[in-house]
């Protein structure tokens, strides 16, 4: 890929003077006493000689191009106009989003973007045959002097967020904490805690005026839980009964191995292979959360573990001693509880329910 050898020439008319207009390019201005000038005086007023090798082109209001040759007259517009002077003995094409376009030997980057309208984001892409399409970098130019009509297209990437298990996508490299939990059917209205999360860095504690920037490396998940809680005192193919259709897209998308089983009266949901935070004897269990029959109008409360999780230490763990036998295999129990009771049947789930499960699994190892 060569670099192109062009000038941008703005041509501006003079308020005081209706008769003349400024040429400007290399923050050099020219002033032409002709408000009807040629392509041949546009050229000679920036110094590009011989004009005959040069080819002139005219940036129309709907971004097309325009070849100006010598003798043509060059339409102004009512403020500003703007030209490209390109060194070349001929002409090549290429087509943008099949819009076909005139340019010297090799294209910029730059103006392939100017001539899409595309944002900073977007990406320019070069269409091959028999072959990947090839993204052009920032800054480089593109020889057109092949066989064949280079075609471009721009494309809007998208960025993806991992929001509580929902994976969400955005056509914008940046997003506020409120918009990604909207898209993720969470209702920011309830006195939640955010925490992001990136490869390589602490936990991070946002709020839902934080603006995310998606393009930052090792951006891995925002975390939803509610704000306090407290201590209280004291292989997969069973679906014995639904759990609610957003939870069950949560825990089939976020790869969770998981059953509904309902042992004497009471209705259990398994995650197996839980995987637990750094800092405990056990990597992974079995996690149980019983559903009760009301559910989502009854609260799910506390959670359930097998085998019983401990500290690498012996240390014990608070109000975990109670245990509970779900099949026959002996649970410890994870007495955690919301403050006040607050339950939400519109907006608390099996999604938030787990968000306070890891925060009182990750609080005891955060010590």
């Amino acid at each position: 890929m060569n670099n192109s050898n062009y000038l941008q020439i703005q041509v501006k008319r003079d308020p005081a003077n209706a008769a003349q207009v400024f040429v400007l390019a290399n923050g050099e201005s020219t002033v032409l006493s002709d408000v009807t000038p040629t392509g041949r005086q546009l050229l000679n007023a920036v110094e590009c000689h011989p004009t005959a090798d040069f080819a002139l082109l005219q940036l129309r209001p709907n971004r097309s191009l325009e070849e100006i040759a010598p003798e043509e007259v060059a339409t102004l517009s009512a403020n500003e106009t703007s030209f490209y002077s390109i060194r070349t003995d001929r002409l090549f094409y290429f087509t943008l989003n099949e819009t076909k376009y005139p340019w010297g030997q090799a294209v910029p980057e730059s103006i392939l973007r100017l001539l899409a309208g595309a944002p900073a984001h977007a990406q320019i892409w070069m269409e091959r045959q028999h072959e990947p399409d090839i993204m052009i970098q920032l800054g480089n130019s593109i020889n057109l002097s092949g066989e064949g009509v280079e075609r471009f297209y721009t494309k809007l990437p998208t960025w993806k967020l991992d929001v509580q298990g929902v994976e969400i996508s955005s056509p914008e490299p940046t997003i506020t904490v409120r918009h990604a939990l909207e898209l993720a059917g969470i209702n920011t209205e309830l006195p939640w805690t955010f925490i992001l999360k990136t490869a390589g860095h602490p936990k991070e504690q946002v709020e839902l005026t934080t603006v995310i920037d998606l393009s930052i490396p090792g951006i891995e998940r925002l975390r939803v839980m509610p704000k306090v809680i407290n201590n209280g005192e004291g292989p997969c193919t069973r679906r014995q009964f639904a759990l609610l259709e957003k939870d069950e897209t949560f825990l089939d998308v976020g790869g969770y191995r998981w059953e509904t089983a309902i042992d004497g009266d009471r209705r259990w949901l398994l995650l197996y292979d839980y995987q637990l935070p750094a800092g405990y004897q056990q990597a992974r269990v079995t996690l149980a959360i019983e559903i009760p029959l009301l559910y989502p109008s009854a609260e799910l409360d506390m959670f359930y573990c097998a085998p019983a999780v401990a500290l690498p230490t012996g240390t014990p763990l608070p109000q975990t001693e109670a245990q509970q036998a779900i099949f026959a295999e002996t649970f410890q129990r994870w007495s955690r509880h919301r403050e006040n009771k607050v339950w939400s049947p519109a907006d608390d789930s099996v999604i938030t329910h787990l968000g306070l499960v890891e925060e009182a699994l990750l609080r005891e190892v955060a010590q």
